[in-house]
């Protein structure tokens, strides 16, 4: 009996162990990535995943960018300033 239980979990394990393959990757924020996932009907699906539930072999990944909160540039406020065109009223 103890023999059929353990191997139902290793049968379980195995199942669970299978990795995502993408068609390519879309967006990457932290270890999230928004990936495009190719459907049995010819159309393509978006889906976000934690990296490591993806098999990316092969699969060419954006690199982190340098940008700040959803991928705008973080500049100080006298930057802003300095770059806006007064005029006078």
């Amino acid at each position: 009996m103890l023999r059929s239980h353990v191997a139902q979990h290793k049968k379980m394990d195995a199942q669970a162990s299978k990795k995502i393959r993408p068609t390519r990757v879309a967006a990457r924020r932290q270890r999230e990535m928004m990936v495009i996932l190719a459907n049995q009907e010819n159309e393509e699906s978006v889906d976000l995943f934690e990296e490591d539930e993806l098999d990316l072999d092969g699969v060419s990944v954006p690199p982190v960018s340098s940008t700040g909160f959803h991928g705008f540039p973080v500049i100080s406020v006298e930057e802003h300033l300095k770059s806006v065109q007064w005029e006078d009223a």
